[in-house]
């Protein structure tokens, strides 16, 4: 009697094997103009779930998903599409596109952070994002992200001489037990000017020396 296994995903006919294997669908977000990078890892992510590899497939995922907005931006790529690297050709071209120079990162994080209504280890989250590739040290790090507490919380985290991972973590449980209204009274502190000015120095050479530099790798690894 032949044995009957339910939870194979083989079928037994005619003496040969037949294997099945569930398509996985490819359900892509609408695309981040804030982060592209991201955006085409979590892409090629769901192409690598779904087996999908080839060039043209996964080009018209991309242009299938994009909106008029983005799409003018590769019009030419999608009328006249290259006989190879197609996908290639779209990624780096959105990229280049929406990605934030190294310059403007450094000005966002100086200037643009604030902790509004977000959590703090989501502050610091969002300022490590930005800070990517421009050699921000840990302590100028912890300066900047503690210049954007408020002060009740200010005044506890800066006799803790702990990570800055660790200090948005402490600072996330004082929000929590403290109320909104803690949150709401931030406000930037004046910071130790002398040393400050000394790393903003270091990074405004690292920012110029990324801009005369060879173009920027700008394709996610697959």
């Amino acid at each position: 009697m032949a044995q009957q296994n339910s939870g194979s995903d083989s079928r037994i006919a005619g003496g040969s094997t037949m294997h099945t294997t569930a398509a996985v669908s490819v359900k892509l977000p609408e695309f981040w103009k804030t982060d592209p990078l991201m955006w085409f890892a979590q892409a090629e992510a769901q192409f690598a779930l779904a087996g999908i590899k080839n060039d043209q497939t996964k080009f018209f995922h991309i242009i299938a998903k994009v909106d008029q907005t983005v799409l003018r931006h590769i019009s030419d790529i999608v009328a006249n599409p290259p006989a190879q690297d197609k996908y290639d050709s779209v990624k780096t071209r959105l990229i280049s596109r929406f990605e934030l120079s190294a310059q403007e990162k450094f000005e966002k994080l100086l200037n643009s952070c604030d902790l509004g209504d977000m959590r703090p280890t989501h502050l610091l989250a969002k300022m490590q994002e930005l800070a990517t590739n421009l050699n921000v040290n840990e302590d100028l790090m912890k300066m900047l992200f503690m210049q954007r507490m408020p002060t009740s919380i200010r005044a506890v985290l800066a006799v803790c001489d702990v990570k800055v991972d660790q200090l948005a973590a402490m600072a996330d449980k004082m929000v929590d037990s403290s109320g909104p209204q803690v949150a709401a009274a931030a406000a930037p502190a004046v910071p130790d000017l002398q040393d400050l000015e000394a790393q903003i120095a270091a990074l405004t050479s690292e920012v110029r020396r990324l801009k005369a530099g060879p173009n920027r790798d700008l394709l996610v690894p697959s």
